[in-house]
């Protein structure tokens, strides 16, 4: 157990602190080399947990050991890392900067015996300059189709129904050639063939099932549509300069986001960039211009929320984050903290512009 006083540890030195534009600050340093050595340590220990030798379990493999089957230099950037992520906090809350958004973080010096040099660049919170808000939403309310309006017409379960069928089609019979004429044949549209689909009573009762889960798509494209014009006319009408850093980390989220939707698919992301003869940087390139858009809003929608003083329920938040830990074990808590947060936030704003009153559960007095 170290017992050196917190304030008599150097956590770092020769920072010095240097505003960009586009509403960024880069911030250069160095992990003195005593600090070094105990993050070496701690790097040491960390590649340990992962290295599996020849006659040692998986994380059994012994210090010194490890030392001489790992470069140095793996192990000087293991500490590099491990190093920044606790300084970098640190900095920020010393020098009281304002970031958002994921840091770029650079080491420019690393050499065994040495401090580590560091440069990281960060989005410091922009000015937002908010337009008049609630008179946009209303506004784009009264043009846009109320959610709770939508009807599903008798129509629409048909063409369904027909989808349904022609899935469940059977091949139209053949000629003396053995080619097919006329059109596949569909099935009867009956009790029986409902109760194929599932656990339906009959032809009626699945056509009821149907009409609901129309109406709930039919609402919640409403809402999307009409949350997405109100999004767009209060972007339009916002001043603000939106840090790189900030679309980066968008994008990065953007990134991952489809790649576990491909993944899920049952492909790599390598398999479908090679498939459709693309780069990630084309990628990123092509969704930059939404990536912008994503960050103005949240950055909005943040200052709507603190003006408003909007804030989701801690209990509420407890129980999202730990849902999300459910499925997501491995997930920085952290992170998904900040993830859900967000979610839970930009509903709350939402409903705010489209009239709702929060509830008495959603309404706190301490800060989440």
């Amino acid at each position: 157990m170290n017992d050196t006083p917190k304030d008599a540890i150097q956590h770092y030195e020769n920072v010095a602190i240097n505003q960009k534009e586009h509403s960024e600050v880069e911030i250069t340093g160095e992990i003195p080399t005593e600090r070094v050595d105990f993050f070496r340590a701690k790097a040491i220990r960390a590649i340990r947990r992962d290295l599996e030798m020849p006659g040692f379990r998986k994380g059994h493999v012994p210090e010194d050991m490890v030392v001489q089957h790992v470069s140095e230099v793996k192990i000087l950037q293991e500490a590099a890392e491990i190093g920044l992520a606790d300084i970098y906090p640190r900095i920020i809350e010393e020098h009281d900067l304002d970031v958002v958004g994921r840091p770029k973080v650079s080491i420019t010096k690393l050499a065994p015996g040495n401090p580590i040099g560091f440069t990281i660049t960060s989005g410091v919170y922009p000015t937002v300059t908010l337009p008049e808000y609630m008179d946009i939403a209303k506004k784009e309310l009264k043009e846009h189709t109320d959610p709770a309006d939508e009807v599903v017409k008798d129509d629409e379960v048909d063409a369904e129904l027909t989808r349904l069928r022609s899935m469940f089609a059977t091949p139209a019979p053949k000629d003396e050639k053995g080619e097919e004429s006329g059109e596949p044949v569909l099935p009867e549209l009956d009790d029986d063939f409902a109760k194929k689909l599932g656990e339906f009573t009959g032809i009626e009762d699945l056509k009821d099932k149907m009409r609901q889960q129309l109406a709930i798509q039919k609402k919640e494209k409403a809402r999307e549509k009409r949350r997405l014009a109100i999004a767009n006319a209060i972007i339009a009408k916002s001043k603000l300069e939106v840090p790189e850093v900030f679309i980066e980390g968008e994008l990065d989220q953007m990134v991952a986001s489809f790649e576990d939707r491909v993944v899920r698919a049952g492909m790599t992301l390598e398999a479908y960039l090679e498939q459709s003869k693309k780069t990630i940087e084309e990628i990123r390139k092509e969704w930059q211009p939404d990536a912008e858009k994503r960050a103005k809003l949240q950055l909005i929608f943040n200052e709507i929320a603190k003006k408003e003083d909007i804030r989701p329920d801690p209990k509420k938040l407890d129980r999202e984050v730990a849902h999300v830990k459910e499925h997501y074990p491995d997930a920085n808590e952290r992170s998904v903290r900040v993830y859900v947060l967000t979610q839970m936030v930009n509903e709350l704003v939402f409903r705010k512009l489209e009239g709702e009153e929060s509830s008495k559960e959603e309404e706190v007095t301490e800060k989440a």
